[in-house]
């Protein structure tokens, strides 16, 4: 639901016709209503302002307002000298100032304050590198010399430092007896080992064992090695039933001479156990329990020498 808006309450009876007449009166000057009189019409008030100002410049109320038409004021820029950041520093060369000359286009005089520009940064540098200053006619602004300049301590720290600087890049050189190398011999030889790293890296080695069979060979069966390999012997241990386990001293101990019978029989051990017979079957698991036993009483000797 929306909001309830509340009506206006009427306090006692009120006059219609009164309240028509008082609501009308205050819409009369806001809304545009017909010409009360047809054939008179009423002269509009931005007219009537017009001819009141006229009139009161004629009986001298008010007097014309002459603009002043401003002059182009010339611009002017530099001359601020800044303070140096030590005080035994060398003090700042004086900035000229740039002024508009009569007649200079704006554009015309921006271009002459950027080439002075330059070419003061470029003196300010040329006396900074060789410790001179240039001397300038104050009216001309010709130049009639240079005179030299006495180091302030900042500079001659720099120097030393720069000179410390120089000294630890010579002790960085590993072999100064070598002979020196261009620019473009030291790229020939960081070509050279780059392609050498390349090659070592996609080498194959497996290319050299590769056979080459020519056209119309006949292969029957593959090669056989007739050399013996050096580790022949470490290859047969680790076959099955050749490996020298732990109990294979226990079992050589326990096996005792077999008596020769007088009626040999043949069994087939190759098949289950549950096939072998009854008195075969027994004497398996009892070998495998004497075994399980003596395997369990080398393991707890070996733990005890070792605890102790």
């Amino acid at each position: 639901m929306g909001r309830k808006i509340p009506g206006k309450k009427h306090r006692g009876v009120k006059d219609p016709l009164k309240q028509q007449a008082k609501r009308q009166a205050e819409l009369e000057t806001k809304i545009n209503a017909p010409p009360k009189d047809a054939s008179e019409q009423a002269i509009p008030k931005s007219l009537e302002r017009v001819v009141k100002l006229k009139e009161a410049v004629k009986s001298g109320r008010l007097t014309k307002i002459k603009r002043k038409k401003k002059k182009n004021a010339l611009i002017s820029v530099g001359g601020g000298n800044s303070t140096p950041s030590h005080p035994k520093a060398r003090p700042d060369k004086v900035v000229p100032i740039f002024r508009q000359m009569p007649g200079e286009s704006e554009q015309r005089f921006l271009y002459r304050v950027n080439r002075d520009t330059h070419a003061f940064i470029n003196e300010t540098a040329f006396e900074k590198k060789f410790s001179v200053q240039v001397n300038r006619n104050p009216v001309t602004g010709k130049i009639e010399g240079l005179s030299n300049c006495e180091q302030s301590e900042l500079e001659k720290i720099e120097m030393l430092r720069a000179k410390h600087r120089n000294i630890k890049k010579k002790k960085k050189k590993s072999n100064p007896d070598a002979p020196k190398m261009t620019k473009s011999e030291k790229r020939k030889e960081k070509l050279k080992l780059k392609k050498q790293k390349q090659f070592e890296e996609n080498v194959d080695e497996f290319d050299r064992f590769k056979d080459r069979v020519e056209f119309g060979e006949i292969v029957h069966e593959p090669p056989q090695l007739n050399v013996r390999p050096k580790s022949a012997d470490a290859i047969s241990t680790s076959k099955p039933g050749k490996k020298h386990l732990l109990l294979h001293s226990m079992l050589k101990k326990s096996e005792k001479p077999k008596t020769a019978s007088k009626e040999t029989k043949s069994i087939n051990r190759t098949g289950k156990r549950k096939d072998l017979p009854a008195g075969e079957r027994r004497q398996l698991e009892k070998q495998q329990s004497d075994i399980i036993v003596a395997y369990r009483r080398l393991k707890a000797q070996r733990s005890a020498s070792v605890g102790t």
